[in-house]
């Protein structure tokens, strides 16, 4: 095909803009940052403009003359595409230079090719791997599309984000029919002021949109509906390059290449102190060359959406050269289609013809040829899907869970059900009805398929699903418990399924699903007085329930048995009283002393020795501590001294060991017994009684002592005698009142 070239050159243009009306500016972080205080993932790539080297001063052509031409504002958006978005993928400076002036200039001119795949551009510029975080130069993006151009998104079947996939040995060489004719770099390096502000005027001025590169703040990244974009200062995320089309006395008005969502639909207006302070670098494009009409190519299918189906079938045909399609065929049967293009890529929905059960090629025709037929483009014609007729019942609630008939057609084969895209298993399957278990959804009406070898039904029911009734709180078991403590509750009532929450005064608390009448809640310690229980629902939130926390009872001591003991004893005692639960603290005249808790009202405690007197016994719980009362003493008693009254024998051998029975009174707690400086061993009979061996010794006489806690006895005389001597008497001991018999 023969085709003119066409040079486009910027001419003075004396145009008015339209004033921009815009509401407050939104800016705003991600819910995930506002909640950890940490940056998130951008939603848009930053840092794919890198700066060039050096500084270049900003320069005004013409000399001051020049500025008492230049009309108030300016607006060239009328020519430009439509706003784009890159994504994830750092081609701003290739949307900017590629798809946006580039694309200004052919449609303002009626260049062809338009618009341009910015992502052509990207991969064709961006260094070897650094794909798709790398960024780019704009002085080699701009020579590059220059002299090699870009190539036309009709033509580019990866889009905009498909950047696994390299541009082709075809796409290269269509790419050099449209090309930048010629470009200038206005200024680099920030900071450059009002001369930066009048060079980029003069070139908006004279028709030229200039390619402007910024620093991105926080805010610009999140930047809704706005008058006027002025910060100065913040972290900056990164480089970055939009399209500058016009101007006016508070800014300039840019286009930005992350879709219609950001700013004032895509656009935004930078105050003028922005951009003298903060833009990077500015760059216009003189002109375009492209062929009179865009060159003629046959069409290419990369991939089919549906691979086989039935007669009917939708099928989506993504390739090459599809928006000049003028016919779709399957085998031989001509296909009904329709071209759709998103974000600059074309692709065609045909619906698969009456057609023989076997595969066929599907092939695309335009002016230029038709496509090749491969892998790619076969698509195999099956039997047709099944057909929904009915669903009973048709509503359900929001939990799921119902059993739900369908009815219809052609259901033999079926194994799975969808309600949206919630899959369900199919059961008892005929080849008119079959049955399967509601999934959970939120409110709504979903579409319901059915999918077997023939594909998925086209003949759509649909369900709908309703959020219950608010829940109701009939009781609490138990209905109160004390301040200071945890209290597992029973939640009895109606419209309990699906519970999402439970609050006590505002407060979330943990909770067990028993049924739809019966929770089981853990409610937390709280002041006293009535706590509010809030049950959360699909269906609502309860407005009655609620907890009585009652503040703890004071401890009471009534008794205390046995009340008194020895001092140099330790002494088992049972106290009694009430409100024990939960006691925390015993003290015995101020000093803590370790207890059993037998009940709530009875506790065991063995008291230590202590000096003579009577103590105050006092509790301490939650409540507070037992008050000073006459049954919560305890009195230790000095025991009285020990006395001998008699002794079995008062003599020994000087041979033998000699068993003595000493007899006596307050015995109990003795600790020694002393023969003269001799200590004997000695067996405690009772309190009256003790019975010791006595070693042998020289003949002689000696005491003999007893020691206990109360003190020592007086002595009472022993002797030892040679056994010859030894004879049948009786001894009384001084004092005393007992006798002893002694044999010899």
């Amino acid at each position: 095909m023969r085709w003119t070239s066409r040079s486009l050159t910027r001419g003075w243009l004396m145009l008015a803009a339209a004033v921009i009306t815009a509401a407050p500016v939104a800016v705003s972080a991600t819910a995930a940052e506002a909640a950890t205080g940490r940056p998130s993932a951008l939603p848009h790539a930053v840092g794919g403009l890198l700066p060039s080297a050096g500084r270049t001063p900003a320069r005004v052509r013409g000399g001051a003359a020049a500025l008492e031409v230049l009309p108030t504002s300016i607006d060239l958006r009328s020519y430009a595409p439509a706003p784009g978005d890159q994504g994830q993928i750092g081609s701003c400076v290739a949307w900017s230079i590629g798809y946006s002036i580039m694309g200004y200039y052919a449609n303002r001119t009626a260049g062809a090719g338009a618009p341009y795949a910015p992502l052509f551009l990207y991969m064709r510029n961006v260094a070897p791997g650094g794909a798709p975080t790398a960024g780019l130069y704009p002085d080699a993006v701009l020579a590059n599309a220059q002299t090699a151009g870009v190539d036309t998104q009709s033509d580019y079947w990866q889009g905009t984000t498909n950047w696994q996939s390299p541009p082709t040995a075809g796409q290269i060489a269509n790419a050099r029919n449209y090309r930048v004719s010629g470009w200038t770099r206005l200024f680099n390096g920030a900071g450059q002021g009002a001369t930066a502000k009048t060079s980029i005027m003069q070139s908006l001025a004279s028709g030229s949109p200039v390619a402007l590169g910024i620093p991105v703040f926080r805010d610009f990244m999140y930047l809704r509906s706005h008058t006027v974009y002025s910060t100065l200062t913040g972290t900056n995320l990164g480089g970055h390059m939009i399209a500058a089309y016009g101007y006016d006395a508070q800014g300039v008005l840019i286009r930005n290449s992350w879709g219609t969502g950001w700013g004032n639909g895509g656009d935004a207006k930078l105050s003028w102190d922005f951009v003298t302070r903060q833009a990077s670098g500015a760059y216009t494009v003189s002109g375009i060359t492209t062929p009179a009409a865009p060159v003629a190519m046959a069409p290419t299918v990369a991939a089919l959406s549906v691979a086989k189906g039935a007669a009917g079938t939708s099928v989506t045909i993504t390739g090459a050269g599809l928006a000049g399609a003028t016919s779709v065929r399957f085998g031989a049967t001509t296909a009904q289609f329709q071209p759709v293009s998103s974000g600059g890529v074309t692709k065609l929905v045909a619906v698969a013809p009456a057609h023989a059960i076997e595969t066929v090629d599907v092939t695309v025709s335009n002016g230029a040829g038709t496509s090749a037929t491969g892998t790619a483009s076969k698509f195999t014609y099956v039997p047709p899907p099944p057909g929904i007729t009915g669903l009973s019942p048709a509503t359900v609630l929001v939990f799921g869970g119902q059993t739900v008939t369908l009815t219809g057609t052609d259901l033999t084969g079926v194994t799975a059900v969808k309600i949206g895209t919630s899959a369900a298993t199919a059961k008892a399957v005929t080849a008119t009805s079959l049955s399967f278990l509601a999934p959970a959804k939120t409110a709504g009406i979903y579409p319901v398929t059915v999918t077997n070898k023939g594909g998925t039904s086209r003949t759509a029911g649909s369900i709908t699903y309703e959020n219950p009734p608010p829940p109701v709180v009939a009781a609490l078991t138990p209905g109160s418990g004390l301040t200071y403590r945890t209290t597992p509750v029973v939640v009895t009532g109606t419209f309990l399924t699906g519970v999402t929450k439970v609050t006590l005064d505002g407060r979330t608390v943990p909770f067990a699903k028993v049924s739809d009448t019966q929770l089981k809640v853990t409610l937390p310690a709280h002041a006293a007085g009535e706590a509010a229980l809030r049950i959360t629902t699909p269906g609502g939130e309860n407005t009655t329930g609620s907890f009585t926390y009652v503040a703890p009872p004071v401890p009471e001591i009534t008794s205390v048995v046995p009340s008194s003991g020895f001092t140099y004893a330790r002494t088992p005692v049972v106290v009694t009283g009430a409100n024990f639960t939960d006691s925390t603290r015993l003290t015995v005249g101020g000093v803590a002393v370790p207890y059993t808790k037998v009940s709530d009202t009875q506790l065991k405690v063995t008291l230590p020795v202590h000096a003579a007197g009577a103590f105050q016994l006092r509790l301490t719980t939650r409540g507070g501590t037992t008050a000073e009362v006459p049954g919560a003493r305890f009195t230790w008693i000095a025991p009285p001294p020990p006395a001998v009254t008699a002794l079995s024998t008062a003599t020994g051998s000087t041979r033998t060991t000699t068993t003595v029975t000493v007899t006596g009174i307050n015995l109990t707690a003795a600790s020694k017994v002393t023969v003269g400086t001799l200590t004997v061993p000695f067996v405690r009979v009772s309190d009256t009684t003790l019975r010791l061996t006595v070693p042998a010794r020289a003949a002689g006489s000696t005491n003999i002592v007893v020691t206990t806690p109360g003190g020592v006895s007086a002595p009472v005389t022993f002797a030892f005698v040679a056994p010859a001597a030894l004879s049948a008497r009786s001894h009384t001991v001084p004092g005393g009142t007992g006798k002893a018999l002694f044999v010899s």
